[in-house]
């Protein structure tokens, strides 16, 4: 059984990303793995790893049934469901087979602990930072930078994108810089132009600016 190693099965990237950016923001030394189906994760079955967090509704596989073949595929992995259902059967089902999960309308904080208990059943060190019920108040994950008339702030990771795009960087050079691949910045900046109400990359930056610009000012007026 690989040490370090987890399996993301989701089919939507955003969350994908977002579970991945949140595991190795908290605990680096993780080996995340990312698939969008139960039949893609097949080919990670020999790396055993430690936790596998699977969404119940896959484009192979639904419901009930994607948790009995997730089991079926690695018997020894710790599982996490991650799902949107409020289904009170399926959701007993789960409890049943011993596989706990977290709902997609979890917060930051749920989903951290559900995380960190999974990852610390195995027997995996948790940094004191990924404990959630010892993180500051304030969401760590979501940003205090949000467009005028929008109802969803930027993410931490997406202000990192954008504060290296409005000084003149492209998705590579940005992706580079951050480590992270040229499509997860282009997924981020597609999620940055909706949440900003941006037309256009250069749209984006300019709302993106002012909104810092914005931000820090309150923080500076909160802090006197």
């Amino acid at each position: 059984m690989s040490p370090n190693a987890v399996l993301l099965v989701e089919d939507h990237p955003l969350v994908s990303m977002m579970l991945a950016d949140m595991l190795t923001e908290h605990a680096p030394d993780l080996n995340v793995r990312k698939v969008p189906s139960i039949q893609a994760s097949e080919q990670h079955v020999q790396e055993n790893p430690r936790l596998v967090i699977f969404d119940l509704n896959l484009p192979d596989c639904e419901g009930i049934d994607s948790a009995k073949r997730v089991r079926s595929l690695y018997p020894f992995s710790q599982l996490l469901a991650f799902t949107g259902t409020t289904h009170d059967g399926i959701l007993q089902e789960l409890k049943d087979m011993g596989i706990p999960c977290v709902r997609k309308s979890a917060d930051y904080h749920e989903l951290l602990n559900a995380v960190m208990k999974g990852l610390m059943a195995v027997g995996v060190n948790c940094p004191e930072g990924m404990n959630a019920d010892k993180m500051k108040s304030k969401n760590e994950f979501q940003s205090n930078i949000i467009a005028p008339g929008s109802k969803k702030p930027l993410t931490w990771r997406q202000v990192e994108i954008m504060r290296r795009i409005a000084v003149g960087m492209t998705a590579k050079e940005a992706a580079r810089d951050m480590n992270l691949s040229p499509e997860t910045v282009r997924a981020h900046m597609r999620e940055v132009l909706v949440r900003l109400g941006a037309q256009n990359r250069a749209h984006a930056v300019s709302i993106f600016t002012k909104a810092e610009r914005q931000s820090r000012l309150l923080e500076e007026a909160q802090s006197n």
